[in-house]
């Protein structure tokens, strides 16, 4: 019995100092493509962490602020937790944090040539709701009489101005669903706080008349999708319709894409440059 003791025991540090041998040839291949990263103490960094409730998750978090430098590669990390806010992290789950600089837009002018810059006027957020351009600011550089063409030209077109959606009567869309059998889903289950916002946001869509009243026998729910908010505040619901038994039964309308760079070739030189987004509907 103390034989075979005396000679697990031998095993056992022939285990150990191969163990420790393998642990040396890889911790020297795998140091050959590795640099030393070093944090000061007080600037910001980003940690890797899990996403709650999703564990094996990650994400970048942050930006925290490093307290104290525990050995050559771990710091000591204020993650603000109620929980366990100060964690010891390794450098392999650390980057830095960069400030943005303020960025200063440049005038180009010709040489012998002064120009004064005068900020353009924010036409959008300068007219009312209800479509109003009164409140709009021109430039002093202009003459009374380009004023006041300017004025006649933004009253005629007042209502592109407005922060209200309108509605387009000059192309529409038909969805084709060839031959299929009209698909009618039930409605998904809503808590109270979801229905008011149901009804609220379909109030608002048909007194704008972007949406309307129908009678088709197709029918698809409405879901509830929560807006990107802080962690303590409380998101607010994006008014989605879950067309996806819809779209399997449509028929596609294969467009191609255009390609990114051939688009910026052809807008490179363009003076204006004009965007649209539908709002709702």
């Amino acid at each position: 019995m103390l034989a075979l003791r005396n000679q697990t025991a031998r095993f056992r540090g022939f285990a150990q100092e191969n163990l420790e041998t393998s642990q040396e040839d890889i911790k020297h291949w795998y140091d050959q493509n590795t640099t030393l990263v070093e944090f000061q103490l007080g600037p910001k960094v980003w940690v890797m962490a899990p996403v709650e409730p999703r564990a094996l998750q990650n994400k970048w978090a942050g930006p925290f602020e490093v307290v104290e430098r525990k050995r050559e590669v771990t710091y000591l990390v204020d993650l603000r937790s109620p929980r366990n806010p100060l964690r010891v992290l390794h450098v392999n789950r650390l980057k830095p944090h960069f400030e943005r600089t303020e960025l200063s837009m440049l005038l180009a002018t010709d040489d012998g040539v002064e120009e004064e810059s005068e900020p353009l006027p924010d036409l959008l957020s300068a007219g009312e709701k209800d479509g109003s351009v009164e409140g709009v600011i021109l430039s002093p550089s202009l003459t009374e009489e380009q004023q006041g063409d300017c004025r006649h030209m933004l009253g005629e077109f007042s209502s592109l101005f407005s922060l209200i959606p309108g509605v387009t009567h000059l192309c529409s869309h038909e969805v084709d669903t060839g031959d299929s059998t009209p698909i009618k889903q039930k409605v998904y289950r809503m808590t109270d706080r979801m229905r008011a916002c149901i009804k609220d946001e379909v109030s608002k869509m048909l007194a704008l008349v972007v949406n309307e009243h129908s009678s088709s026998p197709w029918a698809s729910p409405v879901v509830l999708v929560p807006k990107a908010a802080a962690r303590d505040a409380t998101p607010e619901l994006r008014f989605c319709v879950d067309y996806r038994r819809l779209n399997a039964v449509s028929k596609t309308d294969a467009h191609p894409i255009p390609r990114a760079d051939e688009l910026i070739d052809r807008l490179g030189a363009a003076k204006y440059l004009s965007t649209f987004d539908l709002a709702s509907g």
